[in-house]
């Protein structure tokens, strides 16, 4: 089942293009800097989290730090560059061979190199964020967005916000 999901993310992400309403959502949720990190994705990348900032919007989430974050959680993903070919392959070692996927990891230069940004876009990412001027609690949804232990949501303030930004990046 998940990797039917993932083709359907696939298949949606070919057809991405920004709209007047996208323009809007950015101009009203990040600063120019930020803005700037979002840009920087890849057009599927940006496509995704467009879809899981308007789903937590439509559940109902107003929270500006949940909504950044969800405008950016990807933002890592662009340091690889991870490709399409780095994603399919990593959605099916991650699902077939975990531990083929630990092995699928390099330095810059390597061919192996975007697995490794795959695998750890939610911490370049909080980087990013930072950089770009973000409060500590978009870097601290952004760093954990990928996290599996519930324990994680339990210790923070945005642990809440943090559960919401994963059913919406899971769904979407």
């Amino acid at each position: 089942m998940r990797v039917l999901h993932r083709v359907r993310q696939f298949t949606l992400a070919l057809g991405a293009q920004a709209t007047h309403a996208t323009v809007e959502d950015l101009a009203q949720n990040l600063d120019t800097r930020q803005q700037e990190l979002f840009h920087q994705m890849p057009s599927m990348d940006q496509r995704h989290c467009l879809a899981v900032f308007r789903a937590l919007r439509e559940a109902g989430h107003t929270d500006p730090s949940l909504l950044q974050a969800a405008l950016i959680h990807d933002a890592g993903k662009s340091l690889g560059p991870v490709g399409v070919r780095h994603r399919v392959t990593a959605v099916l070692a991650k699902a077939l061979s975990p531990r083929l996927w630990e092995r699928l990891d390099g330095g810059p230069g390597s061919w192996l190199y975007p697995f490794r940004v795959h695998r750890h876009h939610a911490a370049l990412g909080a980087e990013l964020a930072a950089q770009a001027g973000c409060s500590p609690e978009v870097v601290w949804l952004v760093a954990h967005h990928e996290d599996d232990q519930r324990d994680a949501r339990a210790r923070h303030s945005m642990g809440g916000g943090l559960a919401a930004l994963q059913a919406a990046d899971r769904i979407n």
